[in-house]
């Protein structure tokens, strides 16, 4: 009798009613996880500093984007459906549903971080006006991998040399580009790269310098051209219906983690490039290991010749897909960054 009235006053305990009231832990879905940018920012931040900032309020179970088989727009599903609370994803990958998700990372458009980064900034209402209205998910951050580069198994000496070359591309944007210079491009997954590479299947593919040598592409390819044709640009975002049930203090710690989260990922875009560069070519390497790929700078008057491509064939495949009100958003955000207008 007494023990029975003894676990009765143990379930009906203040104690017992904040354990069982005490949120769930929330559900972030991160980028790739065999990559720096997953290893070494996303997954301290949601893992650890985030429960520290919140004085252990704020829990967070953690999947990286690969390790749950998913491979494109499905993460922006999932956070729609609310079946992941944060995610994470490659904003090229969601361009198929709305060409203006690839708006900030049209191939070739520019070639440096501080350009890439007045880009984004400008453009970045029009983004979140759509994925609050079309997608219910509240934009939280967006950076960028490192600069993504061309790497060939043969000599290269600039885009033109690559007619007749078949090319691994990742996005529409580039695909754009590099059948400009009369190349084939071709989609294949990241991780099938190697193996297309050794086969001779694949002549050049474009990725970032430090993930193509975490891959180990260093040892199937042996010249790599130093001019940024893209930057694959991510965007991490929460389910508004989520976001609303966080306390707001947490919000203001979620929000201000974020940014800080994106401002170092800003700086390791650009740390990462030079690092790719020097252990693909073994040339200044910190890392354990390093290749000997030649590195191929561009010429003096490469950087024209890409810009009028880009203007010739990028923006205006663009402008064709996504129609009159993109157009008219891009001109006033973009446009006006870069003094570029766009014809109807």
């Amino acid at each position: 009798m007494w023990r029975m009235f003894c676990i009765m006053l143990l379930l009906s305990s203040p104690l017992y009613a904040e354990e069982e009231l005490a949120p769930e832990p929330l559900k972030a879905i991160g980028s790739w996880s065999m990559l720096s940018q997953f290893k070494d920012y996303e997954k301290p931040f949601w893992t650890e500093q985030l429960p520290r900032l919140s004085e252990g309020r704020i829990k967070v179970n953690l999947s990286a984007f690969n390790d749950v088989g998913l491979k494109g727009s499905e993460v922006l599903r999932l956070m729609k459906l609310g079946m992941t609370d944060f995610g994470t994803t490659i904003l090229s990958y969601i361009s198929e549903q709305d060409p203006r998700a690839e708006a900030v990372d049209l191939a070739g458009l520019t070639m440096n971080l501080a350009m890439e980064r007045r880009v984004v900034e400008s453009y970045k209402p029009v983004l979140e006006r759509y994925f609050e209205q079309k997608q219910s998910i509240k934009v939280l951050a967006m950076w960028p991998y490192s600069a993504q580069l061309l790497m060939c198994n043969g000599p290269i000496k600039n885009l033109e040399g690559l007619k007749g070359k078949k090319v691994r591309v990742s996005m529409r944007t580039t695909s754009d580009l590099i059948e400009a210079y009369g190349a084939i491009t071709l989609s294949i997954p990241f991780d099938q790269v190697y193996n297309k590479m050794k086969a001779k299947q694949l002549d050049c593919l474009i990725t970032s310098a430090l993930a193509a040598h975490s891959a180990r592409f260093y040892q199937v390819a042996t010249h790599i051209y130093n001019l940024p044709l893209g930057w694959s640009m991510v965007m991490l975002g929460v389910n508004q219906a989520s976001w609303a049930k966080i306390d707001v203090r947490d919000q203001k710690i979620i929000e201000a983690g974020i940014n800080q989260l994106a401002d170092n990922l800003w700086q390791a875009a650009e740390t990462q490039t030079t690092l790719g560069l020097a252990c693909n070519t073994g040339k200044n390497c910190t890392l354990a290991e390093q290749g000997s790929m030649v590195l191929v700078q561009p010429a003096s008057n490469d950087e024209a010749r890409l810009a009028k491509t880009v203007k010739q064939v990028v923006l205006k495949r663009w402008a064709e897909r996504c129609g009159a009100d993109c157009i008219t958003e891009w001109n006033n955000s973009i446009g006006k960054t870069l003094n570029i207008t766009l014809q109807p």
